[in-house]
């Protein structure tokens, strides 16, 4: 029963990005009852075949953080280090770890596949962002000014935000359409980290 499960499960992991929730495997596994189906799914822990992420989200041992991230909060964007290392404007970041950014409270979920972080942000400041593959992604000016919204409130980065980007390839214009957004005080700040003016 328990490789029937599995092969359950690899036939739509592809469609789901390997990333379940507990209603999508009372399907997958046609279980009437949940205890049937909580006994299923802890022996697929215990088996290796699927981590735990968080109560409810559960992923094959191959998910990426991303698309995690994604199945936990639909509406967050995946942004900061993760997208400017992506971009190669900065350098590497630690491999299993994620940021992402959403309206609401922050959150930070870990399992054995890695770190996911949520961080969060005014409903004002929610834009900068393209749908691709089924994950809303920042273009690289948000993720660069992200960074600096989020450097500004105290947060501690793996990269030194006022000496490791790279900002030859970040769209200036765009950064400076961005900004009008932004309070006065996070501008200041930003204007002097970077030393630029973007007028």
């Amino acid at each position: 029963m328990s490789k029937e499960r599995y092969k359950a499960i690899q036939r739509f992991s592809k469609e789901l990005d390997g990333v379940f929730t507990l209603p999508d495997l009372k399907v997958i596994f046609d279980e009437n009852t949940e205890i049937t189906l909580f006994r299923a799914v802890r022996n697929l822990v215990e088996a290796g075949d699927l981590i735990k992420v968080k109560r409810g989200i559960y992923a094959v041992p191959d998910a990426s953080l991303a698309a995690i991230s994604c199945r936990i909060e639909p509406d967050s964007y995946i942004s900061t280090g993760t997208v400017l290392a992506q971009k190669a404007i900065i350098g590497s970041i630690p491999a299993r770890r994620i940021q992402a950014v959403k309206k609401g409270r922050p959150r930070i979920y870990k399992c054995a596949l890695g770190t996911i972080e949520h961080l969060s942000i005014a409903p004002h400041l929610y834009f900068g962002f393209d749908y691709i593959n089924g994950q809303y992604i920042a273009n690289k000016e948000k993720a660069f000014l992200d960074v600096y919204y989020y450097y500004y409130k105290g947060k501690v980065f793996s990269f030194d935000p006022a000496t490791d980007i790279n900002q030859e390839d970040i769209d200036m214009a765009v950064v400076t359409s961005y900004l009008k957004k932004y309070d006065k005080q996070f501008v200041s700040f930003f204007r002097k980290l970077t030393g630029q003016q973007y007028d």
